[in-house]
């Protein structure tokens, strides 16, 4: 996200709509969200709109000539607010 629209909830109300669209129009059972473990921001983002921390997914992407771990979260139709 480009630096001056970070900290106004942009992200988090665009994850929640999605949420919305995903589980109330295509009928998603499970929705997934991984990012770097050092993503600390889009970390707070997924646990402010509700996903679960499931656990850390070790060597799951290439990244810069290499591997990253990524952490993963998951949402649930019966967890939307």
């Amino acid at each position: 996200m480009a630096p001056h629209a970070r900290g106004r909830g942009v992200a988090i109300r665009t994850l929640r709509l999605l949420a919305c669209w995903a589980f109330g129009h295509i009928h998603l059972a499970r929705l997934e969200l991984t990012c770097a473990p050092d993503n600390v921001a889009s970390q707070r983002v997924a646990t402010r709109c509700g996903f679960v921390r499931e656990g850390v997914l070790r060597s799951h992407v290439r990244f810069k000539g290499g591997r990253r771990d990524s952490v993963m979260f998951s949402f649930l139709p019966g967890e939307l607010q």
